[in-house]
Order: structure tokens, then C-alpha cells, then sequence
């Protein structure tokens, strides 16, 4: 295979040709963009990198756009605040074991996991603005069964929707990488669009602690409310969001859903939802022997997964990227490191709240208000920075700040005042997941064509999705072994023990990305192709 200027093997040498310009259409217009190059020369001459890019009419527009494109980070964030904030109360509501538990978010997972695995590729090949106004509709629609979810006699619906909700968030991600992907080329602007993105999901959280702590009398409320804000995005999407066609394959013939890596989306889509499923279903079932048995089973389709993509004539994701310098022990620090923060820290760090400590749900959804202003320090840290520092840098800084998490929640006793532990424990760890995705999410986009930004893209969050599942299930565990309780009978030592688990994998996780990942400064070039 040839080996182009940036040292990828198998890179086309016609990153020194010019690309034909760009077609997207907007309000039953076409428009037609300045022609790419991928000479530093050209490309300037008609698409300054901190200027507006000509898919939008102003800055305005192009606000709105990116805002759009961060609410499937956003609502990702509000639907799991709604749940964790009241996952005391919902189990009473719904008539269901507080073993079941993990099941308010394994649902949500589970369904996200897998969506985003197969949108991702899918809106590559199609028009991701279609993709972008169907995921809000199919939430409108959810969300509107979600207020009749809500009773003893319909416990299995309220599980639905969880897993309807996580179905077309994983759609509103896959969509929005591959839109950014498209339409922002590797510079300061793209740093500072996905470092926007990043902080979205601590302040989706933030509000969804808050609207759900809030409405914990009238649950139903929760979801009508969050229809009537999809509904909106719908709307605005249908207007705002630029049309797109698929770009050209490696033989230049324009992509279509033909192209579409069937066989891989089925193995990687069966593999994660069976891990996901075995995992979450666990500690409620006692570990059954089906739980594991569908773990090994999960585990075997991803490696037929692997040996099918390599075989693939046009796989999920680009082949290149696994032979990126530092792309796979940056896959093993960001799964250990997000990992400890959802499953291993943040989950239980609630559960502290709510049953050692006894605050009500409203009261922790405010002690939650650092997560988000630190969320909002450190996506400025990142835009301001990754031009100026090796991104392995941030990474590192992001795993070490997620160990504050446990650091100062293990001392903490049912008296222990909020200001002394958990207020500076909150904000810190908030540093860890902020840093990580925006440099992370820079790094793997730019390195592979645009015609696979939504699929490379997405694979961060097929990451995160495991991560969280598989940390909150090991952590469930060792609770429920240190106690020798389930559910929430986990008593204050099984707790320690979990945060002990959690600092341990976050440390891992910092050490594997100082030692082993190296990401040069971001500068001014276009995608590989």
C-alpha cells in the first residue's frame, strides 16, 4: 500500500488533487460550494478556516446548526439525568424490584449502542438531515408514550421508551458527527465547534437533574416536556440543516445505501447489544449462567465483526484509522476513563446522595450545578489549547482529573458537609470527560475521509456506551458482594469499594495515554483521503 504525507498506510495519493465542489440544498434551493483542494493554498483561497463556511448564510445560521447538531449530546445527558436523579423513586412508581435498577439506564444504553453503530455508516451514504428530522420525530413520538409509561400496570412500556429514547439519541449522534465531519475541515473552528459539543452533555445533565429532581411529584411531566422540546428541534432542523450528497467513493463513484456495510452493522450491533444486555441483566438475575453465557456470545460476534470488516469492501469504519499511531491505546484510555466516571463514579456518587446521605432528588440536582460550569471551563480549555499542546497532553489531564471523583467522595460519611468533599469532587472529575471527548473526537474525525466522519465519529460513543454499561454492571457486583445486598441496600463500604474500582481504572487510563498516546498539535490540513 502507498504511503502518503501524513504517514498513513494505504492513503490515496490524491490529496494533491482538486475535489469538485460541494452540492447541498437548504429551503428547495441548491447551492453549490467553493471547490475543495487539499493544498493549504487553495483551500484558503476559498475557505478561510476561521471563516463561515458557505453552507450557511451567517453566523446566526451557523449557530443555530451547532446547536442542533450538540443536542444528541445534550439530550443524551438530560434523558440520564431525568433517570438517575429519581432512580429511587422510579422502581416504586413502576412496580418493579429495585434490583432492576441498572435496567433505567442498561435500557437506554443498549438501544443507543446499537443505533449508533448502524446510523452512523447510514448517514454517510444518505442525506443526514433526513436522518437528523426523523430522530427528533421518533422522540416526539416516544416521549409522548412515555407520560402513560409511568404506572404499575405498564412497566415494560416505560422500558420501551427508555430504549426508544436511547435509539434515536444514538441517530441524533451518528448524524451530527458525520454533518460536522462534512462540512468543517481539521482547524481551529472544527476545535472549537466539537469542544461546544463536549460540554453539552454535563449541562444536558445538569437540566435533566434539575427538571427531573423538580418533577419528581409528577413524573409524566418529564417526558411531556421534553416532546415539546424535540418538537421544536424538529421543526428547526427541517429549516436550518443543510441537505447533503453522499461523497465519492476511493473509485470516485458518488456512495449510496448500496454500500451500506450490512453484514458488519448486524455482527457489531449483535455483539454490543448482547454484552450490554448480559451485563445490565446481572446483578438483577444474580449472574445467572445466561447472563455470562451472552457476554461470550456478545464478545465472539465483535471479533467476527473484526475479521469481517477487514474483508469489507467498504467497512463501518475506516480500515486506516486502526493503523493511526496511538488511535488503539487511545480507544483503551477513553473506554477506562469514561468508564470510571459514568459507571464507576457518578451513578453511585448519586445514590450516596440520595440514600447514605438522605438529600431529596432537587436537592443533589443542584449540587450537580459545578458539573456544568466546569463542563463549560473545559471545552474553553480545549478550543484555547489543542492548537498550542500535543493532544495526548489533554488526554492525559482529562484521565487524571477524572480520579477526583472517587478521590473525594471515598472519605466521605453520611455527615460529611457538602463544600468539604463532594462540591470540589463534582467539579474536578467534571474535567475528565469534557477533555477527553473534544480532543479525542478531533483526533479520530480528522484522520479518516469525510466520507466516513459518521462512522468514525460514532465510534466514540459506541465506546462510552460499553463503558458505562460494562463499569456500572462490574460495579454493581462488587457492591452487592461487599454488602452481600442488592439494589439499594448497597451500604456505605460497598460504596467505598466501588470508588476504590473506579479510581484504580481511571489511574489505568491516564497511564496508558502518557505512556502510549502521542497526538501532535492540531493544525490547519484536510481530512485524510
Amino acid at each position: 500500500m502507498a504511503n502518503d504525507s501524513t504517514g498513513m498506510p494505504g492513503a490515496s495519493n490524491e490529496r494533491s488533487h482538486d475535489h469538485p465542489p460541494r452540492i447541498f440544498h437548504r429551503g428547495g434551493f441548491q447551492f453549490q460550494s467553493a471547490p475543495e483542494s487539499h493544498g493549504r493554498d487553495t483551500e484558503s483561497q476559498h475557505r478561510p478556516p476561521q471563516g463561515v463556511p458557505p453552507e450557511f448564510r451567517g453566523l446566526t445560521s451557523e449557530l443555530v446548526f451547532v446547536f442542533l447538531c450538540s443536542m444528541g449530546l445534550f439530550l443524551f445527558g438530560l434523558f440520564l439525568g431525568n433517570v438517575v436523579i429519581n432512580q429511587a423513586v422510579f422502581p416504586a412508581q413502576l412496580g418493579v424490584s429495585e434490583s432492576n435498577t441498572p435496567w433505567l439506564i442498561g435500557s437506554f444504553l443498549l438501544a443507543n449502542g446499537i443505533a449508533v453503530i448502524i446510523f452512523g455508516s447510514l448517514a454517510d451514504l444518505s442525506d443526514p438531515k433526513i436522518l437528523m428530522i426523523l430522530g427528533f420525530a421518533w422522540l416526539v413520538v416516544w416521549d409522548v408514550a412515555g407520560v402513560f409509561s409511568i404506572t404499575p400496570s405498564l412497566p415494560v412500556l416505560f422500558f420501551v421508551v427508555r430504549a426508544m429514547q436511547g435509539l434515536a439519541i444514538g441517530i441524533l449522534q451518528a448524524t451530527s458527527m458525520s454533518l460536522l465531519g462534512r462540512i468543517y475541515p481539521p482547524g481551529i473552528r472544527k476545535t472549537r465547534v466539537f469542544s461546544v459539543m463536549s460540554a453539552m452533555t454535563p449541562v444536558g445533565f445538569l437540566i435533566g437533574s434539575l427538571q427531573g429532581g423538580a418533577l419528581t411529584a409528577h413524573l409524566p411531566w418529564i417526558f411531556a416536556s421534553n416532546a415539546i422540546v424535540c418538537f421544536v428541534c424538529a421543526v428547526a432542523s427541517f429549516f436550518i440543516i443543510p441537505s447533503f450528497s453522499p461523497k465519492p467513493g476511493a473509485s470516485g463513484a458518488p456512495l449510496s445505501l448500496k454500500d451500506f456495510d450490512t453484514l458488519g452493522a448486524l455482527l457489531a450491533a449483535t455483539g454490543c447489544g448482547l454484552i450490554t444486555l448480559g451485563l445490565t441483566q446481572g446483578v438483577p438475575s444474580g449472574w445467572s449462567p445466561y447472563t455470562y453465557t451472552l457476554v461470550i456470545v456478545g464478545v465472539l460476534f465483535l471479533v467476527l465483526f473484526y475479521l469481517a470488516e477487514r474483508r469489507a469492501a467498504r467497512p463501518l469504519v475506516d480500515n486506516r484509522l486502526w493503523l493511526t499511531p496511538g488511535f488503539l491505546p487511545l480507544t483503551i484510555s477513553y473506554f477506562l476513563g469514561y468508564g470510571a466516571y459514568v459507571g464507576g463514579w457518578m451513578f453511585f456518587a448519586v445514590r450516596f446522595l440520595l440514600t447514605i446521605q438522605g438529600h431529596a432528588p432537587l436537592t443533589v440536582a443542584l449540587y450537580f450545578i459545578p458539573n456544568m460550569i466546569c463542563g463549560i471551563i473545559a471545552t474553553y480549555i480545549v478550543s484555547k489549547t489543542l492548537h498550542l499542546f500535543p493532544g495526548h497532553w489533554i488526554l492525559t489531564t482529562g484521565m487524571v482529573a477524572t480520579t477526583m471523583g472517587p478521590v473525594f467522595f471515598i472519605p466521605q460519611t453520611p455527615h460529611t458537609t457538602y463544600w468539604a468533599l463532594s462540591m470540589p469532587g463534582i467539579a474536578l472529575v467534571t474535567f475528565g470527560p469534557d477533555l477527553t471527548f473534544a480532543a479525542a473526537s478531533i483526533f479520530i474525525t480528522s484522520n479518516v475521509p469525510r466520507s466516513f466522519q459518521g462512522s468514525t465519529g460514532s465510534l466514540l460513543v459506541t465506546i462510552q456506551n460499553l463503558s458505562a454499561a460494562i463499569v456500572t454492571a462490574i460495579g454493581d457486583t462488587i457492591g452487592k458482594q461487599v454488602s452481600q445486598g442488592e439494589g439499594y441496600n448497597l451500604d456505605l463500604g460497598a460504596l467505598r469499594a466501588i470508588w476504590w474500582f473506579s479510581l484504580a481504572i481511571s489511574l489505568a487510563a491516564a497511564v496508558v495515554c502518557a505512556g502510549f498516546v502521542r497526538i501532535p498539535k492540531s493544525e490547519e490540513k484536510d481530512h485524510m483521503e
